[in-house]
């Protein structure tokens, strides 16, 4: 029974903080170590975007406008605006944290090895492009490649990010307490099904009229795998899989 109630209140954000031991694997799941490891993106992207030219609503990243649509309505000054997706992220970190009873504190190697862990999740997203894509695809318009290196990471950043806050921690998580929450379906069949409509959302979003078929393949892949990865390795790992494929992607565009 209580292990029944540990999942329900842990849904797809990784597993529950289980005491106070130090393992990477524990620390690693931990909303404050998180937090700390995707600080230094989240603010090279904030003020990237708030130094962005006047091209920016054209090449956008599709996510970060979306949260900006769900809070124009509100009475802030445009930086604060701007910052919102930031600020999102850093308050459902620093929320969940408070509400896990987890210890304040994050080794400087668990930071470390999240970048290291990171960076080998996103090896099979390249392994899957490279067996279904002739070139690497990178989300973005037909501008991408106008635009200099310095503004092509800042939008791989922003798309990491933003996208895995929508996709992978409040979709599933929405999807996640529907079913198991008020429908009463098990925790591991919820979460299944939550991976797999976030996946076809995912899919979705990046317009599948204007890919291929094979294109809209590694599109759900990518998804599903990415979906994957957030369940079993936590929010945190799954962003900087995400944003260093996009990196590398879009400096090859």
């Amino acid at each position: 029974m209580a292990q029944q109630t540990s999942s329900r209140l842990h849904p797809p954000l990784g597993p529950p903080a289980r005491g106070r031991g130090d393992s990477y694997w524990e620390e690693s799941h931990r909303p404050w170590a998180i937090l700390l490891v995707l600080l230094p993106l989240i603010i090279a992207c904030e003020i990237g975007l708030a130094t962005w030219p006047d091209n920016l609503p054209a090449v956008q990243v599709t996510a970060h406008r979306r949260l900006l649509d769900v809070f124009s309505s509100l009475a802030l000054p445009p930086p604060v605006l701007l910052a919102f997706g930031g600020i999102v992220t850093i308050v459902v970190l620093l929320v969940w944290q408070s509400f896990s009873r987890a210890p304040w504190r994050a080794r400087p190697q668990t930071l470390g090895w999240m970048y290291i862990e990171g960076a080998a999740m996103a090896l099979p997203l390249f392994v899957m492009s490279r067996l279904l894509l002739a070139t690497p695809l990178a989300a973005g318009t037909e501008l991408l490649e106008t635009l200099p290196w310095v503004q092509r990471v800042v939008l791989s950043i922003a798309a990491g990010l933003y996208e895995e806050l929508l996709f992978r921690m409040a979709l599933i998580a929405f999807i996640h307490a529907i079913l198991v929450d008020i429908a009463g379906m098990k925790h591991a069949a919820g979460l299944a099904i939550a991976v797999i409509v976030s996946a076809a959302a995912f899919t979705w979003y990046h317009d599948p009229a204007q890919m291929s078929s094979v294109g809209i393949v590694f599109t759900s892949l990518a998804g599903l795998y990415l979906g994957f990865v957030y369940v079993a390795r936590g929010f945190g790992i799954v962003v900087i899989a995400h944003v260093i494929y996009d990196v590398i992607v879009m400096l090859r565009t």
